[in-house]
């Protein structure tokens, strides 16, 4: 930008002819001669059209040539208002907007408007139009959505804009949002549900076994001693048990027969009926173990094969359900475990000393309920307790840990009591309680000096 200078511009008068003196145009620059010419105009109070409000203390500076002189005849050309300015030599601008201003020096500088501008309003909200201002349009996607926010669960899926007719909206269309969590919650509370119907069990503080007497001991020995053929015990239900029956259970990591678990199974039945007052000759049982061979029956022929087991119990029918406990001895791959149904609490616990969770057991007995109870069966009441049994720590005590848990279920301790180092008297001790005929006199479970109750 370079510093503006008016063109001299003369009239000459014609040799030949005179002319007329022309009207006198007013010089507007003619009242600032004397300002001009002593120095005393002050360039705050020079007025720009166009330029900053004279408000702040600083303004650009008008530049006027000082050689220059403004003749009379001098008239401004066409547009002398936009001017240019020089911003080089300006100070800074001191405005309501910020100390550290400055006009842009640019090869062309708009012009600016004559008027002061004004603040602009602040914007305000439009009127919301009137009711009946509102256009009503036919937009099938807004009724679509208004459709979707009538349905309780959410929005209906976008598969379902791909059906000409609507298909009906499944009930477990929200599960995938969900499904995790709800099934960590449902599988809490069904934990809370069977500890809640799990047996009050007690763990004894001290040694959970109580010890066998030497005179025991001595009857044991000679019990060992005996002939093949002479019997050293009979079960309840009037079978003899001989010298080759309790060896399988006396002799160390030796496999338990047949004879010795269903003999103790009974006794412990025996036991619980009487502790009971269930033993009646006419009394409906409320306890009872079938034998070695009914689990297999059932497991390889069905229900067909075990239909008259329970009538020949008494415990058959719709009658079972008013049964308090029945044992399942099991015994499959060479390996002896327990199941155990308490048909009036409707729940089925399965004990295995290797830990195994019992899912196929479990399936098989069902089929034995369902068969038994008919109509009156119903899956959803039937709850599989989460059951534990101490852990063997060889391939040969399952049996005497299938016994024990049996027992330990008899007299209501924790079958987790035990564990591998109470096996040796453990089995000395089915052998003793079998040759005296059931749980009384020394081997009562209960004590009768301290009331604990050990096994």
């Amino acid at each position: 930008m370079g510093f503006f200078r008016w063109p001299r511009c003369k009239r000459r008068a014609s040799p030949t002819k005179p002319t007329k003196p022309s009207p006198k145009i007013p010089n507007p620059f003619e009242a600032l001669k004397p300002l001009i010419a002593h120095d005393v105009l002050d360039s705050s109070q020079f007025h720009v059209p166009g330029a900053f409000p004279t408000t702040p203390p600083e303004s650009p500076t008008l530049v006027v040539s000082h050689g220059a002189t403004i003749e009379e005849e001098d008239v401004p050309p066409k547009g002398w208002e936009f001017m240019d300015i020089d911003a080089r030599a300006t100070q800074p601008l001191v405005t309501d907007l910020g100390p550290h201003l400055h006009p842009r020096s640019l090869s062309y500088i708009s012009p600016l408007p004559r008027a002061k501008r004004s603040l602009s309003p602040r914007p305000t909200k439009a009127p919301k139009p009137a009711e009946d201002d509102i256009m009503d349009i036919d937009d099938p996607w807004d009724q679509q959505a208004q459709q979707d926010s009538r349905v309780p669960h959410g929005p209906v899926s976008a598969v379902q804009l791909f059906y000409a007719n609507r298909r009906p909206i499944p009930a477990n269309r929200i599960a995938s949002w969900y499904e995790a969590e709800f099934e960590r919650r449902e599988k809490e509370r069904l934990a809370r549900e069977r500890d809640q119907r799990r047996p009050i069990r007690v763990m004894p503080a001290g040694q959970p076994v109580r010890p066998i007497s030497h005179e025991w001991l001595v009857k044991l020995q000679r019990a060992m001693q005996s002939g093949q053929g002479q019997a050293v015990a009979k079960s309840l239900a009037g079978d003899d048990l001989y010298q080759r029956d309790i060896v399988t259970c006396i002799r160390p990591e030796a496999w338990l027969n047949d004879e010795i678990i269903n003999a103790y199974l009974g006794l412990l039945v025996h036991y619980l009926r009487q502790s009971h007052g269930n033993l009646g000759p006419k009394e409906r049982p409320h306890f009872h173990a079938f034998n070695t061979f009914f689990y297999s029956t059932l497991r390889d022929k069905g229900y067909d094969g075990v239909r008259r087991w329970a009538n020949r119990a008494k415990i058959g029918g719709v009658g079972l359900l008013e049964v308090d406990t029945v044992f399942i001895p099991v015994h499959e791959s060479s390996h002896w475990t327990l199941l155990v149904i308490r048909p009036v609490e409707r729940t089925i616990e399965y004990f295995d000393s290797l830990g195994s969770r019992g899912l196929r057991q479990v399936k098989t007995v069902k089929q034995w309920l369902r068969g038994e109870l008919g109509p009156k069966y119903n899956e959803e009441e039937w709850t599989v307790l989460p059951s534990v049994s101490s852990q063997q720590d060889n391939g040969s005590d399952c049996g005497v840990f299938l016994l024990t848990n049996a027992k330990s279920i008899t007299v209501g301790i924790e079958p987790t009591a035990i564990g591998p180092q109470d096996i040796t008297l453990l089995r000395r001790k089915i052998v003793a309680e079998l040759m005296n005929g059931g749980l009384q006199g020394e081997f009562d479970p209960q004590d009768r000096a301290t009331g604990a109750v050990l096994l």
